[in-house]
């Protein structure tokens, strides 16, 4: 038998199907509707639909309370080619049954393994057999015999009378599950933690702490995330700093943690690491998370006094008594298609030039040579067509002193941007970051506890707030908007600005964001005029002590875009947000000097 809930976060005891009954409903399209909502962009149905259990019989959602296993394993192929893998899958002598996953870009497959009991050395061999195979790769964090996998519908799912039991195991042994390993990324992070606890152990305890650091560290050698030798080094190294008195002890005790961690994986250990992390506050006599009384009264005080400063204007006094620049986290949402990105880079621009700030970059949908187009445009009044070779190289010389772009050729998390920004920032003055767009960014649901999309992408947004706080930079995030905002009309006919709570993910962007833009286009106005203004929304500021406020919900910014694609202008008074680089005498300038 099978286990399904009715949702993911659904508390009601769960309910038993065989796998025909299973197989039926993604057939049949018991979900249907939802499903086709959610290969719409309606992305925040998923978690309401409901979750299976392949792998047997559970109490509840979590592998110890496994009653009994159903012989299946589950297997996630995610963003391929569906139609092209699908019939490979279909002709594989051990694959039962294939269907497409809820998001149309991955496939699902059932697996009958011939030793249930040995589920997770099962699932190591298939995902080498399907990679060695058919270049298949199977997406590892599903190896948890209670790996919960949303309910699909794909009519024309593969499902098989009789298939062949898969027999092969792999990682028999903790020593041949990390030769297998593909690729291991030491998580220093990890590592660090096990040095803190074994410095910090007292008297009396040093060996338990010893066995407890070196066991956490065996669970994430099991998946990876720390090389072995590395560990080996690291933890010997701390108690050669202890003067240990006796050393082979303390080596054998290092050596048994080690593998009795490698069979217990990371997801497995986060409780212990979560221990050793709580005793390690305890006892590290550090008290600086308190706030200072001192410091914060200062602030009041020149606060007061006016002596703060709150960010930073263009001079357009009616644009800047609703946005200002600040190092804050700031959302920017809107429709597909409406020019977001090209109107972000104009506004990063107005900032450089008005007070030379400086930018990282990450644009994962266009070329990095094209984004420095348009800043150089921008930033001159020129179009590239316009320009001669020396202003080119001019203004290439200004773009390289103002942005940073991060090569967009692999896919990147956003802690992979915070952790390269931050590294960036240590060699070059920062004042801003932008991700564009957040909807294309590799997403890794193994970095929390849960699993959750929907903790990720919470847990994604706090990590942005406080990374402003931290570096002291601003760090702006573009999101789409929800497909079904995207079919509201107004009473013109045409497609109206989203609300700030239609960005795709949901009200978690509005409630932790600092500051949050929509830009919005008619673009399918007759009225060519029209089509091309952008519309700038407000539609919130946190701190509007320091300036700020947001427009009203009908009355943003227009601003037109310039005939020669060279920037924008504001319609109104006032319609320069800043001057242009003077250019006119460059070609003179390099006559006599080398660029």
């Amino acid at each position: 038998m099978l286990t399904i809930y009715r949702d993911l976060y659904s508390k009601d005891a769960p309910n038993y199907i065989s796998l025909e009954q299973c197989l039926d409903r993604v057939k049949s399209g018991k979900q249907k509707s939802a499903i086709e909502k959610i290969r719409g962009g309606d992305k925040s149905l998923k978690s309401k639909l409901p979750v299976v259990l392949f792998s047997g019989k559970f109490n509840e959602r979590k592998d110890s309370s496994l009653i009994q296993h159903s012989g299946y394993i589950i297997l996630d192929f995610d963003h391929i080619d569906v139609d092209k893998s699908k019939s490979i899958l279909s002709l594989d002598p051990f694959v039962k049954a294939c269907w497409i996953s809820p998001s149309g870009d991955g496939l699902k497959a059932v697996v009958k393994v011939t030793n249930s009991e040995n589920h997770r050395n099962h699932f190591r061999a298939l995902v080498q057999y399907f990679d060695s195979k058919y270049n298949l790769e199977v997406d590892s964090t599903g190896i948890n015999e209670s790996r919960a996998c949303f309910e699909s519908y794909d009519p024309d799912a593969i499902i098989k009378i009789e298939s062949e039991p898969f027999g092969k195991m792999l990682f028999d042994t903790p020593q041949t599950q990390v030769a297998e390993i593909k690729e291991i990324t030491t998580d220093y992070t990890k590592l660090h933690l096990a040095a803190r606890m074994i410095r910090n152990a007292v008297d009396g305890e040093k060996h338990e702490v010893l066995l407890k650091a070196s066991i956490l560290m065996g669970g994430y050698i099991s998946v990876g995330r720390v090389d072995e030798l590395e560990a080996y080094r690291v933890l010997e190294r701390e108690i050669e700093l202890r003067d240990v008195d006796d050393m082979y002890t303390a080596k054998n005790t290092i050596r048994d943690g080690i593998e009795r961690g490698k069979v217990a994986p990371i997801h497995e250990t986060i409780e212990a690491e979560e221990e050793a992390q709580r005793e390690l506050l305890l006892s590290d006599g550090d008290m600086s998370f308190m706030s200072s009384d001192v410091e914060d009264l200062d602030w009041i005080i020149r606060y007061k006094n006016g002596e703060i400063i709150k960010g930073c204007g263009t001079g357009n006094v009616l644009f800047d008594k609703n946005f200002i620049y600040k190092k804050e986290f700031v959302m920017i949402s809107g429709h597909s298609s409406v020019g977001k990105t090209t109107f972000m880079l104009y506004m990063m621009v107005t900032i450089s030039i008005n007070h030379d700030w400086v930018w990282v970059i990450y644009s994962s949908e266009n070329k990095t040579a094209n984004v420095k187009i348009k800043l150089m445009q921008f930033a001159c009044g020129k179009s590239l067509d316009e320009m001669t070779e020396g202003e080119v190289r001019y203004m290439m010389k200004w773009v390289s002193k103002h942005f940073i772009l991060i090569d967009n050729t692999r896919m990147l998390s956003y802690a992979d941007l915070l952790v390269y920004t931050e590294k960036i920032s240590r060699h070059r003055k920062i004042d801003g970051l932008l991700i564009d767009p957040y909807n294309s960014l590799k997403i890794s649901l193994t970095t929390n506890k849960s699993g959750s999309a929907f903790e990720y992408h919470y847990e994604a947004a706090g990590a942005f707030l406080t990374f402003c706080n931290r570096l002291d930079i601003a760090v702006w995030v573009n999101a789409h908007s929800i497909t079904s905002a995207q079919r509201q009309k107004g009473d013109d006919g045409q497609t109206i600005a989203p609300l700030a709570p239609d960005t795709e993910y949901g009200g978690m962007w509005v409630n932790r964001a600092d500051c949050f833009i929509t830009i919005h286009r008619k673009i399918h106005h007759p009225d060519v005029e029209k089509r091309s203004r952008t519309e700038f929304h407000v539609r919130k500021v946190r701190e509007q002590e320091t300036g700020g406020e947001p427009t009203a919900i009908d009355d943003p910014f227009y601003f037109d875009f310039n005939a020669n694609h060279a920037g924008f202008s504001m319609t109104g008074p006032f319609s320069k947000l800043y001057q242009h680089i003077n250019i006119e005498d460059v070609d003179k300038q390099l006559e006599f000097e080398q660029f």
